[in-house]
């Protein structure tokens, strides 16, 4: 039976710190390498990412590998750890056939395949709602998947909302689930409010066509969702081929979604360009203020005007050449303005989610190594009012992953920096807390064992801590 052991070594994104691991593991107490764990932390910080169970059909894409999850556990001044894949059934098939069974994003989609045509990896992002950790997929039409915490253990399907993309987020003030969802066919999009009292709504969203949907930003009355200036060209389409292609002279609209009127009320014209990532979004009287990782060039392979010569790293067709903008949107006048906020090469924007929706003085982001492979070298704080920043880098081949902002009080600037750190040469992992006013290092934890590179992070409150397997809770599919 082959394992992902079997990866070849060449493939950037199989080797090294992005080849999988191969077992499931418990860490009961960590050792602490620097610093001190601040007396107030108390929580789970948990990341997703992919780590493929088998070898995987090539051409191999990053995005293809089943969910796994590393977490680390705070509790009464010790840390733990464990690894847990996310058990979908794809993955189920997948072990009964002792092999990987469903062809990746870079092949030639299957949409007879039951339930295809890829597999819902659950691999990309991780939300905390209402008693449940949901792993969620990059692609919409999936449904999420229910883990327990902190046992990580997958309870199953989650169907209490359907089917959404990897980036759902909670409304601080009212606790829903807001969600975006897409598909190929028409109305191409749908938003989505699940209440903590079950309530769910799901509007359609009118699209000229299928258009990529990853995240969302959220105010405390609209949704902010995009119709991007790339997508599949609707050509190659009609031959039954997915070809993403990049329309520069095609504006990128920004539309509002009223979340209490439950309908789209504006769509507003920006720069053409694609977003992975929102920082944060908030209402200044008559205006929509909306920070935004936006890439004016994301495919590598297409030639435009101005095309940068700056090494920036590259998954499969994607070249990653983000910057941190904002958009200011006039209710008014129905114009938006574009103003730049940082030029760093950094994505993956974080902030702290009890602050979504309202005015936040900073944002977090991964600092791109230049080199072509997405690896972190740093972390970046960044002022969203003045552009000013401050950045924190890893020792010399040593890469960093998401951070998550984890609170110790109220004050937005009392609060650490989680985020996992390993060595490329020898695999040796760590995982580090950095304050978030200063990015000093408070603390280093040594994980026993290799964590690969990853996808997106989690920080569950200390009262999640204790066990979910026992809560009431809705039947799982």
């Amino acid at each position: 039976m082959a394992s992902a052991r079997d990866f070849i070594d060449g493939d950037t994104y199989s080797s090294q710190d992005f080849a999988p691991v191969e077992r499931e593991l418990d860490h009961p107490e960590l050792e602490l390498l620097e610093g001190e764990l601040p007396p107030g932390l108390q929580g789970v910080f948990a990341r997703n990412s992919s780590n493929p169970r088998f070898v995987a059909p090539e051409p191999y894409h990053w995005f293809d590998g089943d969910g796994m999850v590393h977490a680390v556990s705070f509790a009464d001044g010790r840390a733990s750890y464990r690894n847990r894949w996310v058990r979908t059934a794809g993955l189920a098939e997948d072990e009964a056939a002792g092999r990987a069974t469903w062809t990746g994003l870079l092949s030639r989609p299957d949409f007879t395949r039951a339930g295809g045509p890829y597999k819902n990896t659950a691999n990309t992002d991780l939300l905390y709602w209402n008693g449940r950790l949901l792993a969620l997929w990059w692609m919409g039409g999936g449904l999420p998947h229910a883990l327990t915490v902190p046992e990580l253990e997958t309870e199953g399907p989650w169907p209490d909302a359907g089917t959404m993309t990897a980036h759902a987020k909670v409304d601080p003030r009212s606790g829903d689930l807001v969600f975006l969802d897409y598909a190929p066919t028409p109305p191409f999009a749908t938003h989505g409010t699940l209440t903590t009292d079950g309530q769910l709504t799901r509007t359609p969203i009118e699209l000229p066509g299928p258009r990529p949907q990853h995240d969302l930003a959220l105010t405390e009355r609209y949704t902010i969702l995009l119709d991007v200036s790339m997508f599949a060209d609707p050509e190659a389409l009609t031959r039954g081929k997915v070809h993403m292609r990049f329309f520069p002279d095609r504006p990128t609209r920004v539309g509002l979604f009223d979340r209490k009127a439950h309908r789209l009320v504006r769509w507003f014209e920006v720069p053409a360009c694609y977003v992975y990532h929102f920082a944060n979004a908030w209402e200044q009287g008559r205006e929509v203020i909306v920070t935004v990782c936006r890439m004016r060039d994301p495919l590598m392979y297409q030639p435009q005007p101005g095309r940068t010569d700056r090494v920036v790293p590259r998954i499969s067709h994607l070249r990653l050449e983000p910057e941190l903008v904002r958009w200011t949107l006039d209710l008014d006048t129905g114009l938006a303005r574009e103003e730049l906020i940082d030029s760093a090469l950094a994505e993956f924007p974080r902030i702290d989610d009890r602050r979504l929706g309202s005015p936040t003085d900073a944002a977090f982001l991964g600092t791109f190594a230049e080199q072509e492979a997405f690896r972190f070298d740093g972390v970046r704080r960044v002022e969203l009012g003045s552009g000013a920043a401050i950045e924190r880098k890893y020792p010399a081949g040593w890469y960093g992953g998401e951070v998550s902002v984890a609170p110790l009080g109220p004050d937005p600037d009392d609060a650490v920096l989680v985020t996992f750190v390993s060595e490329l040469g020898s695999g040796r992992s760590e995982l580090w807390l950095l304050s978030a006013r200063e990015l000093d290092l408070v603390a280093k934890l040594a994980i026993p064992s290799r964590v690969p590179a990853g996808f997106h992070t989690r920080f569950i409150p200390g009262e999640a801590c204790r066990s979910t397997r026992a809560r009431p809770s809705s039947p799982l599919i």
